[in-house]
């Protein structure tokens, strides 16, 4: 069985001390995850090319789900992981980065420019070019976030 840690580093030499002794293995890209409340990654595993690539996650610009494909726009390029949308959201802090849509989480940090739509929808500008929307259904959660 492979597990994913998710923990601060003071404990985490001791949680994989146990784990491993008792024949788990701790492994990046397992499917199943530990985490610490209140612990948050700072980097993510991401895939371009074939090769395995750890992403800052201050350089993430937004992350966004192309049917099965979870896709991370970052400086460095555009990354695969292997994580499912649900997932990064509770890995990321989220003091961060937002759910705007059922498809995509944003960086707080990122947003250039918000337009306001007719239709309870916003329209966000990252500083990478990018547009993304903020749908009705998180709407009201993003401006209670950004305080508009």
């Amino acid at each position: 069985m492979k597990i994913k840690l998710i923990i601060s580093a003071m404990k985490y030499e001791q949680v994989k001390h146990e784990l491993t002794s008792k024949g788990i293995e701790i492994d990046e890209n397992a499917d199943l995850l530990i985490t610490e409340r209140d612990c948050f990654v700072e980097y993510l595993i991401g895939k371009h090319n074939g090769d395995l690539h750890r992403i800052s996650v201050n350089d993430i610009f937004c992350i966004e789900s192309f049917a099965h494909d979870i896709i991370i726009h970052s400086i460095q390029g555009d990354f695969k992981v292997t994580e499912r949308l649900h997932q990064l959201e509770n890995m990321l802090n989220p003091s961060q980065f937002l759910r705007i849509s059922n498809s995509v989480i944003v960086s707080l940090a990122q947003i250039r420019k918000i337009k306001p739509t007719l239709s309870a929808k916003y329209v966000l500008t990252l500083n990478d070019g990018r547009a993304v929307d903020v749908t009705r259904s998180y709407y009201y959660i993003f401006r209670e976030i950004i305080g508009i």
